[in-house]
């Protein structure tokens, strides 16, 4: 039977989908294997920097948006935005950890936490994918790397993020937080 030129794209979403479904089961399967507690990251890059936030605490990822600058903020929050009406405090996350690095205004992406009795966002050049990494990653020195350690809280290797990507840091996002809430 031949395919019509409509039917020929959803075969092929259908094909990738099958296709996705069977490369997850079978990571799962080999993290189910090795009997490892695993935990879910959202993975996102700021610069060359890798960094993964825990996916219980991100509430939604969206394209980044208008900021209204804050006068006489830390240089990292960048301001505030507007999302579903809610008016929302944005915090480069490079610059919140010491790294130097943040898209140009109006490109990357915007990462909402969840939970906060103040409606915070993070914002990132991109958003990689999501990653299951072991429960206990390994806990490196990170001040000889540059970077913030008091919300850092772990490291995941190379191979450990979506797609083999390098290795990335863990980000505690209470601890991050904690100096710019209170």
């Amino acid at each position: 039977m031949t395919q019509t030129r409509a039917e020929a794209p959803a075969a092929r979403l259908q094909a990738l989908r099958a296709e996705r479904s069977r490369l997850l089961a079978r990571r799962r399967l080999a993290t189910a294997e090795a009997g490892t507690p695993t935990r879910a990251v959202l993975v996102c890059a700021c610069g060359d920097d890798r960094f993964a936030l825990a996916l219980t605490q991100v509430a939604q990822v969206l394209p980044a948006r208008p900021v209204t600058p804050l006068p006489g903020a830390p240089p990292a929050i960048l301001g505030v935005i507007a999302i579903s009406g809610r008016v929302v405090s944005l915090i480069a996350l490079g610059r919140a950890l010491g790294r130097g690095t943040q898209a140009a205004s109006g490109e990357g992406h915007v990462v909402l936490l969840r939970g906060g009795a103040v409606p915070v966002a993070l914002a990132v050049d991109r958003v990689l994918g999501v990653a299951e990494i072991a429960e206990a990653a390994e806990a490196p020195t990170f001040g000889e790397a540059g970077l913030s350690t008091e919300a850092v809280s772990g490291y995941a290797p190379p191979g450990a993020g979506p797609d083999g990507e390098p290795g990335f840091v863990i980000v505690d996002v209470a601890h991050l937080l904690r100096r710019y809430l209170t």
